[in-house]
């Protein structure tokens, strides 16, 4: 039996999470029902994404609302990541899909290199 899907609405810590965590609107890649900052998933949860890079982005949204660990969300970014890759290089995806893929796959890699969210900074080597 699946369990039931839990919003906790658990927001990320730092300055940038608590600008997204507080925009009356959201900023999603125009066209796109999930795939950007300032999803209010809570109102949106039933919606099914307009293309499988979408409905990656729903994913993430959804491990992200139910999660409070660093770890975790990281690993969320990692698999929406791999998720926008596999997007850019599949055949049957179009050639807007495949710009907005490149675009999500650059941000969540960013992110988890910059450790967002993490209190101590990165370093680099």
């Amino acid at each position: 039996m699946d369990k039931p899907l839990v919003l906790t609405g658990v927001g990320g810590k730092g300055i940038i999470n608590s600008v997204i965590n507080n925009l009356p609107f959201e900023l999603h890649i125009p066209g796109y029902r999930f795939c950007g900052p300032g999803t209010k998933l809570q109102h949106r949860i039933h919606q099914t994404g307009i293309n499988p890079l979408d409905d990656a982005c729903k994913a993430h949204d959804i491990a992200y609302s139910q999660s409070k660990s660093l770890e975790s969300r990281h690993k969320a970014d990692q698999l929406l990541e791999q998720e926008a890759w596999k997007r850019l290089t599949t055949k049957n995806s179009s050639l807007s899909e495949k710009t907005s893929a490149l675009m999500v796959g650059n941000m969540m890699k960013a992110k988890v290199k910059l450790g967002a969210g993490n209190k101590k900074r990165p370093t680099f080597n």
